[in-house]
């Protein structure tokens, strides 16, 4: 469970805070409420309900807070909203009153004092991560009388002070304002020094701002996945020889994924802005096929069903009770299966995210067993290859253990390996030798890079080459750090989100952030275009025409000049089909044919040719190769969108078989070659009915 946290946000207000400063196209507030909504929507995406919020405005026209109703230097502070958990409506709530109000009256130290307040009334005694945000312009009133006393109290409850300014002074960041008037200047200086005193954080709001665009990763406390012994040695057999070591398992990396969206209803009369949306409950029934029942299925229940596995084309039902028997029984364990030097791990054989192990907390023995393992593995430069069962009837997996030691950290970080079946393993010829039948050796191949292709490459390899580079954040740090690299989908979803919660009726989502494009282009260092052409002349690279897909009645003019066609055409209607190799003559006359009547005596001849082979078949030797050149008449009359010349046919193969081979007719019906279904050409009339009819005969 991730520290409870409560954060108040002191917003300044007054009428000075809608004015346009050092050419912004924004307000003083305005300007602000990027960070404050930024803040607030990051905090709220997270859902927790122990991370609180609570808004104080001061410079407003009215005064709302429990400390003036005793004293008159608290005026014009209104709490926007209390101590609570932000959700949708309180952001709606807030929106509308943040807003410049009428007056300049109104003192930032006591809107302090008063966020201390809520804090110490909310929070007690009780354990909390205390935040205070000070946002405004400096140009309003800033009383420091008593001061110290405010200090005394931030540091007994260990406030965290955060003060930002429009427009403040920074050296560090490089900004400071020119022609600043005497009074914020000195405003600056005493806030500036309130936040040295009691270790808070001061700063221009500028940096603020260019800092939310960065997007920060989320950290959770971590939850151990097991908890059990690590062993070394076979326990059954010789238990005296065998290390035993309390130890516990966490994640180390976890994956980042977007947030997913949910289906809600809203009334046609309801707005979606006003929240009256109702989630939808999903329900899943299953039915079985049956023609008598109306609507000819039945549904079942879930306990009536049971699992099937194909075995080839059929479906092998194992009930409950059968999985039970056939269930691998293990016990939750990690025992170390062997070692092998670090050097022959591949670090593509890892299968997922990474996992530490460490010895239990509160058993000094398995820590000291556990660091002994982890120095012995570190000076021999080794992993360790273990078993896991992390549940008890679970799967094992197999996984591999890398020490780490840091000054206040020892532990084993552990990864998933594969099993045999989860790897291929393929040959493939080398790139650089051709060899010819008899086993000679080519020197010169078309297939062979001549030196001038292979400088070519070279020089097109190195012109891309990263490692060169200077990192965009740190010129002493490597190219594209791990840590500046971000998923744009992840971020950007949770941008548009946040802009559309604060702004539902705006249509137009935000810019994407810089920041996740900075990987999207071609770093300015690299040139590679040069070197691509010169690679693009060395290869000899040519434009291949756009093959076409599908087969097509009637071929266009080939690239030769020759109509190919034409010239085959007398040749393939004088030509028959060979019966003792139907299948590839008839698909070779098929690509031939320049008119779709052609195409008719050509399905009577295939069809023939069928109905010959189901005749003279022994039994139902031959129904295999009947049913292979069915297929291919089928699937041929589909491509050249003469589905009905098959119709016809299947048809009359239908009456054929009824003479005396209806078993035949059982394959066909087995392997789905009737009448072409609308699914497979929009042309076509056919109804699963009429199908169905033709297959059983109803």
């Amino acid at each position: 469970m991730a520290d409870k946290q409560a954060t108040v946000y002191i917003v300044d207000l007054g009428a000075s805070m809608g004015s346009y400063n050092i050419g912004r196209p924004e307000t003083d507030l305005e300007y602000i409420l990027k960070y404050l909504w930024d803040r607030i929507t990051t905090t709220v995406s997270n859902g927790r309900k122990t991370d609180t919020i609570a808004v104080v405005g001061f410079r407003t026209d009215g005064s709302d807070n429990s400390l003036f109703r005793n004293d008159e230097n608290y005026s014009n502070i209104s709490i926007l909203s209390p101590m609570s958990q932000f959700l949708m409506p309180q952001i709606r709530g807030l929106k509308k009153l943040l807003a410049p109000s009428s007056t300049d009256q109104g003192d930032g130290i006591s809107a302090l004092v008063v966020a201390l307040d809520i804090i110490e009334k909310y929070c007690k005694r009780l354990k909390y991560i205390r935040n205070v945000v000070l946002l405004t312009n400096g140009t309003g009133d800033f009383d420091f009388d008593g001061i110290n006393d405010i200090i005394g109290q931030i540091k007994e409850q260990k406030i965290n002070l955060t003060v930002l300014g429009v427009d403040f002074d920074d050296l560090e960041f490089g900004f400071e304002e020119q022609d600043k008037s005497l009074a914020k200047a000195e405003t600056e200086k005493a806030l500036k020094q309130l936040c040295n005193q009691c270790d808070g954080m001061y700063g221009t709001l500028s940096e603020a701002i260019e800092e939310i665009q960065r997007p920060r990763t989320k950290k959770t406390r971590p939850i151990h996945s097991f908890r059990g012994r690590l062993s070394i040695g076979n326990e059954s057999i010789n238990p005296r020889s065998t290390l035993l070591i309390d130890v516990e398992r966490f994640p180390r990396t976890m994956v980042a994924k977007p947030p997913t969206a949910s289906s809600f209803s809203v009334s046609p009369e309801q707005d979606i802005v006003d929240g009256s949306l109702h989630k939808i409950r999903n329900t899943r029934t299953f039915q079985v096929e049956d023609g008598d029942a109306p609507g000819k299925a039945i549904d079942i229940d879930q306990e009536d069903m049971a699992k099937g596995y194909l075995y080839g084309r059929t479906i092998v039902p194992i009930s409950a009770e059968d999985q039970e028997i056939v269930k691998f029984n293990t016990e939750a364990s990690l025992k170390i299966v062997g070692f092998i030097p670090k050097s022959g791990f591949e670090r593509p054989l890892c299968l997922s995210n990474s996992n530490i192990i460490i010895a239990s907390k509160a058993n000094d023995e398995a820590i000291m067993a556990l660091s002994s393992v982890i120095h012995a593995l570190y000076e021999l430069d080794s992993l360790a290859i273990g078993r896991l069962v992390t549940k008890d009837d679970k799967s094992p997996v197999m996984v591999a253990m890398a020490p780490i030691i840091e000054p206040d950290f020892e532990c084993l970080v552990e990864v998933q390996l594969p099993f045999a079946e989860d790897t291929r393993q393929y040959k493939f010829a080398p790139l650089d030798t051709v060899k010819t039948i008899t086993g000679k050796v080519l020197d010169k191949h078309r297939f062979i890079p001549t030196q001038e292709l292979q400088e070519a490459m070279d020089d097109y390899v190195d012109s891309m080459d990263l490692t060169n580079l200077e990192g965009l954040n740190d010129p002493l740090l490597p190219f594209a750090q791990p840590e500046d690299i971000f998923s744009p989908v992840l971020h950007r979803i949770q941008q548009v989100i946040r802009a559309r919660a604060i702004a539902p009726d705006n249509d137009r989502i935000p810019e994407i952030s810089p920041i996740l494009l900075n990987y999207s282009t071609t770093p300015l260092g690299l040139d590679p275009e040069e070197d691509f052409d010169r690679l693009r002349q060395a290869a000899d690279v040519c434009l291949v025409p756009t093959k076409a897909k599908g087969k097509k009645v009637g071929k266009g003019k080939p690239l030769s000049g020759l109509d190919v066609g034409k010239l085959l055409e007398e040749r393939t209607k004088s030509r028959r089909i060979d019966k003792n190799n139907p299948v590839p003559e008839f698909r070779q006359m098929v690509a031939s044919v320049q008119q779709r009547g052609d195409i008719k005596p050509l399905v009577q001849q295939m069809g023939d040719i069928i109905k010959d082979i189901i005749r003279c078949s022994t039994a139902d030797a031959q129904y295999g190769r009947a049913i292979e050149c069915l297929r291919v008449l089928r699937e041929d009359c589909i491509s050249l969108e003469a589905f009905e010349f098959y119709d016809s046919f299947i048809r009359e193969l239908k009456s054929f078989t009824e003479a005396g081979r209806r078993d035949f007719w059982s394959r066909v019906r087995k392997d789905k070659l009737g009448l072409v279904l609308p699914t497979e050409d929009f042309r076509s009339k056919a109804t699963i009915e009429e199908s169905n009819r033709l297959y059983y005969g109803r």
